[in-house]
């Protein structure tokens, strides 16, 4: 790949790193290309809704910066890479400790300012960023479809993913069907919740800061961003900054503490909502019991999650 890179009048292109749904190769000092890893996704090159979403993004005046499309690159062989900004920073994990589970305070405030700027995009730029870009996808697969309610799109999911492997799910968690009925029904009784944009990823190699621990960008958009209760990001940032550590229990637990201070939401949701990601998220990589199977899994079977759901 770097050679027809080169060819196409980028000299220096070389692999720069992996991404979710796509490997990313420096093109210069300003840009980057994306070449999807999807064969279908990676041969066309009109604008996808991630694309679409990001181009209105950055008209949003966000704190940070946001990976915005700058034009397509055309390959001999067909495929179609996407040409972003290459976006500077140190990953947040930087100000974090894995051995000890220390965690810089300036990293819970920078992660507290993320999840800000997010819930307060004015409704005028928001709501019609996301109509823009109907059929944005769910975990890769499912989309959210123009007017259909978050809480429904994720229902929706939810029996979809157990229906799918629900024989996996059962030989690793138990009392399976009583967490399903309580997570679609915790769902139901969120769809009054005023909805906010959330990335859906927010994780330590997501969220790049400054030397200084400042925000400065925030990449990978599109594993589960969606318009939906805010509670939910949470919930998942808390969970995925250290996911296999030897502290990622704690970690997890004093995200939690900082997020329910910081925007005064009830614990018990924060959990619930962990449930429902471990529910549709055990099998978004693959139909076996893989890490991150395993650590969904583990979600599932700890206590102040299961009491949380089926209280």
């Amino acid at each position: 790949m770097p050679a027809q890179l080169r060819a196409l009048g980028y000299p220096d292109a070389h692999w720069l790193a992996a991404g979710m749904e796509a490997d990313v190769y420096a093109l210069d000092e300003q840009s980057v290309a994306r070449l999807p890893r999807d064969a279908a996704a990676a041969a066309t090159a009109s604008k996808g809704p991630v694309e679409r979403l990001l181009e209105a993004l950055s008209r949003c005046r966000l704190p940070f910066t946001v990976p915005a499309p700058l034009g397509r690159l055309a390959l001999p062989d067909g495929r179609s890479l996407l040409r972003q900004p290459r976006l500077r920073g140190r990953s947040i994990g930087d100000f974090y400790d894995p051995t000890s589970g220390h965690l810089d305070p300036r990293a819970e405030q920078a992660l507290v300012e993320l999840l800000s700027a997010l819930h307060i995009i004015p409704k005028q730029q928001l709501v019609p960023a996301f109509e823009s870009v109907p059929g944005l996808p769910l975990l890769g697969e499912r989309t959210v479809a123009t007017g259909q309610h978050w809480a429904t799109a994720l229902q929706e999911l939810l029996e979809d993913r157990a229906q799918r492997f629900a024989g996996l799910l059962r030989t690793h968690v138990d009392g399976l069907d009583a967490l399903l009925h309580a997570c679609s029904a915790f769902l139901a009784s969120r769809r009054a919740v005023p909805v906010t944009l959330q990335h859906g990823d927010v994780c330590p190699e997501n969220v790049l800061v400054d030397d200084d621990c400042r925000l400065s960008a925030v990449l990978d958009w599109g594993f589960l961003t969606m318009l939906a209760d805010p509670v939910l990001e949470m919930a998942m940032t808390s969970g995925f900054f250290d996911m296999y550590g030897p502290h990622a229990l704690d970690t997890d637990r004093r995200l939690v503490d900082v997020f329910v201070e910081a925007f005064d939401v009830e614990r018990g949701d924060v959990l619930r909502f962990k449930a429902v990601y471990a529910l549709i998220g055990a099998n978004a990589y693959s139909g076996t019991a893989d890490g991150h199977f395993r650590w969904c899994a583990a979600v599932l079977g700890r206590s102040d999650v299961r009491s949380a759901v089926l209280s």
